[in-house]
Protein backbone atom coordinates (compact mmCIF):
# COMPACT_ATOMS: atom_id res chain seq x y z
CA UNK A 1 0.00 0.00 0.00
CA UNK A 2 1.07 3.41 -0.85
CA UNK A 3 0.81 6.36 1.97
CA UNK A 4 0.07 9.91 0.91
CA UNK A 5 0.61 13.07 3.06
CA UNK A 6 -1.58 15.66 2.35
CA UNK A 7 -0.13 18.98 1.15
CA UNK A 8 0.22 20.31 -2.51
CA UNK A 9 -3.51 19.46 -2.83
CA UNK A 10 -5.01 22.24 -5.68
CA UNK A 11 -8.76 23.12 -5.81
CA UNK A 12 -10.29 24.88 -8.59
CA UNK A 13 -13.91 26.00 -8.47
CA UNK A 14 -15.45 28.99 -10.48
CA UNK A 15 -13.16 32.19 -9.20
CA UNK A 16 -12.17 30.83 -5.73
CA UNK A 17 -8.49 32.39 -5.38
CA UNK A 18 -8.30 31.34 -1.24
CA UNK A 19 -5.33 29.53 0.71
CA UNK A 20 -6.60 26.39 0.87
CA UNK A 21 -6.21 24.22 4.28
CA UNK A 22 -8.17 21.23 4.11
CA UNK A 23 -10.49 19.10 1.70
CA UNK A 24 -12.68 17.07 3.68
CA UNK A 25 -15.20 14.63 0.83
CA UNK A 26 -17.96 13.44 3.78
CA UNK A 27 -18.22 10.84 1.16
CA UNK A 28 -20.72 9.31 -1.28
CA UNK A 29 -24.03 7.68 -0.18
CA UNK A 30 -26.82 5.78 -1.99
CA UNK A 31 -31.12 5.84 -1.10
CA UNK A 32 -32.26 2.26 0.33
CA UNK A 33 -36.03 2.24 -0.67
CA UNK A 34 -38.24 -0.46 1.37
CA UNK A 35 -40.28 -2.17 -0.92
CA UNK A 36 -41.79 -4.74 1.49
CA UNK A 37 -45.81 -5.46 0.25
CA UNK A 38 -47.99 -8.00 1.56
CA UNK A 39 -46.97 -10.29 -1.40
CA UNK A 40 -43.06 -9.96 -0.16
CA UNK A 41 -40.90 -13.04 -0.13
CA UNK A 42 -41.54 -15.81 2.14
CA UNK A 43 -38.66 -14.47 4.27
CA UNK A 44 -41.12 -11.79 5.12
CA UNK A 45 -43.04 -14.34 7.33
CA UNK A 46 -39.54 -14.35 9.41
CA UNK A 47 -39.67 -10.74 9.79
CA UNK A 48 -37.60 -9.36 6.77
CA UNK A 49 -37.98 -6.44 5.05
CA UNK A 50 -37.55 -6.10 0.80
CA UNK A 51 -35.30 -3.23 0.19
CA UNK A 52 -34.08 -2.06 -3.20
CA UNK A 53 -31.22 0.25 -4.14
CA UNK A 54 -32.42 3.88 -4.82
CA UNK A 55 -30.68 7.32 -6.12
CA UNK A 56 -27.27 8.24 -4.87
CA UNK A 57 -25.72 11.23 -3.88
CA UNK A 58 -22.32 12.42 -4.68
CA UNK A 59 -22.34 14.46 -1.15
CA UNK A 60 -20.31 17.51 -0.33
CA UNK A 61 -17.13 19.01 0.20
CA UNK A 62 -16.11 21.29 2.48
CA UNK A 63 -13.14 23.67 1.75
CA UNK A 64 -11.40 25.19 4.89
CA UNK A 65 -9.28 28.22 3.64
CA UNK A 66 -7.35 30.83 5.49
CA UNK A 67 -9.82 33.75 5.59
CA UNK A 68 -8.76 36.92 3.99
CA UNK A 69 -11.70 39.60 3.22
CA UNK A 70 -9.43 40.51 0.10
CA UNK A 71 -9.23 37.26 -1.37
CA UNK A 72 -11.85 35.68 -4.16
CA UNK A 73 -14.62 33.86 -3.29
CA UNK A 74 -17.51 32.80 -5.37
CA UNK A 75 -20.83 34.15 -4.91
CA UNK A 76 -23.32 31.62 -3.11
CA UNK A 77 -25.29 29.51 -5.10
CA UNK A 78 -22.14 29.72 -7.49
CA UNK A 79 -22.37 26.85 -9.68
CA UNK A 80 -19.16 25.31 -11.01
CA UNK A 81 -17.47 22.15 -11.82
CA UNK A 82 -15.09 21.23 -8.60
CA UNK A 83 -11.69 19.49 -9.33
CA UNK A 84 -9.34 18.27 -6.77
CA UNK A 85 -5.46 17.24 -7.87
CA UNK A 86 -4.71 15.21 -5.20
CA UNK A 87 -1.06 14.67 -4.06
CA UNK A 88 0.61 11.86 -5.90
CA UNK A 89 2.71 10.69 -8.63
CA UNK A 90 -0.39 9.52 -10.62
CA UNK A 91 -1.74 13.32 -10.77
CA UNK A 92 -5.29 11.76 -9.85
CA UNK A 93 -8.09 13.89 -9.67
CA UNK A 94 -11.60 14.03 -8.39
CA UNK A 95 -13.95 16.41 -10.42
CA UNK A 96 -17.77 16.89 -10.28
CA UNK A 97 -20.67 19.60 -10.56
CA UNK A 98 -21.29 21.48 -7.37
CA UNK A 99 -23.02 24.49 -5.87
CA UNK A 100 -21.60 26.61 -3.59
CA UNK A 101 -24.23 26.09 -0.68
CA UNK A 102 -22.95 27.47 2.50
CA UNK A 103 -20.09 29.72 3.28
CA UNK A 104 -19.11 30.18 7.44
CA UNK A 105 -16.52 32.37 8.87
CA UNK A 106 -14.27 31.47 12.48
CA UNK A 107 -12.32 33.67 14.09
CA UNK A 108 -11.45 32.36 17.83
CA UNK A 109 -9.24 35.14 19.67
CA UNK A 110 -5.62 34.44 18.81
CA UNK A 111 -5.68 32.13 16.27
CA UNK A 112 -5.96 31.95 12.36
CA UNK A 113 -9.07 33.16 10.77
CA UNK A 114 -11.20 30.77 9.04
CA UNK A 115 -13.10 30.40 6.04
CA UNK A 116 -15.64 27.47 5.79
CA UNK A 117 -16.80 27.00 1.46
CA UNK A 118 -19.18 23.91 1.59
CA UNK A 119 -19.70 22.52 -2.15
CA UNK A 120 -22.98 20.36 -2.60
CA UNK A 121 -22.22 17.96 -5.53
CA UNK A 122 -24.55 17.34 -8.38
CA UNK A 123 -24.42 14.32 -10.53
CA UNK A 124 -21.76 12.14 -11.58
CA UNK A 125 -18.63 12.45 -9.41
CA UNK A 126 -15.63 11.45 -11.52
CA UNK A 127 -12.51 9.67 -9.82
CA UNK A 128 -9.80 9.45 -12.44
CA UNK A 129 -6.41 9.96 -13.42
CA UNK A 130 -5.83 13.28 -15.11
Amino acid sequence: MTAYIATGITVDFSTLNADLLDVNHGGESADIVDVTHQKSAADLSDGWREKLAGLKDAGEVTLPCLFDPDATVPALATSATLTVTWPSATTNKFSCSAILSCTGVAASLGHKMVQDLTLTLTGLPNWAAS
